[in-house]
């Protein structure tokens, strides 16, 4: 396998891939991966995960339950023909099928044999669902207002799932306690890991394929801890030509729509408030300096949406058959609001993330379809 070295993105801190570090030890600050990011061939004999391996920090054997190559069909929104990438139908139902593969299976590489997460859903099944594959225990801390079908998920696939209360980000404390009280697990936030972050660029490149190996003019993708945001930027750089990229946020939680509308280099920790987005409730990113450079280097922009906005969205998006969870309906709700609102889109084909799958959320979306009937 190819070189890989994690750097901090504080103080100056390089280590080896195989570190059990999950965060600098010199200041705390997050990794980035550095290491193999052109494409140049892929495995034609795969559609799954591993037909970029490639670019992804992984050996065979390569567990991926069969996930990759999503559909992107065309459709349309507020009139504009659009393409949606449905990601909602990979194996536990969310992009994030892509992040838990790669980050287990390096981790079997390395050992580990019990991993602990927190997540408030979708990153809890994935990988949830990939450690039981690989034979691997997994704890997961989840906020205990969060979706209860998500966690039901990460349950059945044997995951211990404790409750905690209060914000996401006392989560994460909760998580982060947890793991540095012993040796005996890791933590894998896919919040904090660029491990995940590489294996969920698999997005930008099948897209790239799918294209007629051609990137899109733009895509909008929804944007809370970044990983499918950051992802994305991984992917199209890999093939040297970077779409505009639009990150997206419920207006009730858009840490990064204000830094980058006052040209901020960091974004301000911001108190979440309700929000249909659930998966995008993240006051503080971790990963604010890569989105703002995702955005930035694009030329892109970011976004935020409105309860009411997201609403329509995901009733635009359901009359055609695609059903997506409330938070994976923020990139299509953002499309909706450029297109209405006039703001100059790129000429050439647009791309619409769909990360999670409608049946998520089915009381959510059952609440929601009483109030609008």
């Amino acid at each position: 396998m190819p070189e890989w070295t994690l750097v901090a993105e504080g103080e100056p801190y390089e280590t080896a891939l195989t570190t059990l570090d999950w965060r600098s030890p010199l200041d705390d600050s997050p990794f980035t991966l550095t290491g193999p990011n052109e494409l140049h061939a892929v495995d034609e004999g795969r559609l799954d995960f591993a037909r970029y391996r490639a670019l992804l920090p992984v050996d065979e054997p390569f567990i991926t339950l069969g996930g990759g190559m999503t559909p992107l069909v065309p459709g349309k929104l507020a009139g504009r023909a659009v393409w949606f990438k449905l990601d909602s139908l990979l194996p536990t139902g969310s992009f994030k099928d892509r992040g838990a593969a790669v980050v287990v299976n390096h981790l079997t590489r390395l050992g580990v044999r019990k991993v602990i997460v927190d997540s408030s859903g979708n990153a809890a099944a994935a990988m949830a669902g990939y450690a039981a594959a690989a034979d691997m225990a997994c704890v997961v801390y989840a906020p205990d207002d969060a979706s209860p079908g998500k966690l039901v998920q990460a349950r059945a696939y044997g995951a211990e799932v404790i409750p905690v209360a209060g914000t996401r980000d006392d989560v994460a404390t909760a998580a982060h306690s947890a793991a540095e009280s012993g040796p005996s697990a890791y933590y894998s936030s896919h919040n904090w890991s660029p491990i995940f972050a590489e294996g969920v660029k698999t997005w930008a490149l099948e897209v790239f394929e799918q294209l007629g190996e051609r990137p899109p003019a733009a895509a909008f993708v929804p944007a809370g801890g970044g990983s499918a945001f950051i992802g994305g930027w991984r992917g199209f750089a890999a093939i040297g030509s970077l779409p505009r990229l639009v990150a997206v946020q419920p207006a009730a939680c858009a840490p990064m729509v204000r830094a980058f509308d006052t040209g901020a280099e960091r974004a301000e920790a911001v108190q979440p408030q309700p929000t249909l987005a659930e998966g995008a409730k993240i006051g503080s990113p971790v990963r604010d300096r890569q989105m703002l450079a995702a955005i930035r280097t694009s030329g892109g922009w970011a976004t935020a949406v409105p309860e009411e906005e997201l609403v329509a969205a995901l009733r635009e998006l359901w009359s055609q058959g695609i059903y997506a969870e409330p938070t994976a309906a923020l990139g299509a709700a953002a499309f909706r609001m450029a297109v209405t609102e006039g703001r100059p889109l790129p000429d050439g084909e647009i791309v619409v993330l769909i990360t999670g799958s409608g049946l998520k959320a089915t009381e959510t979306i059952a609440n929601l379809l009483a109030e609008l009937l």
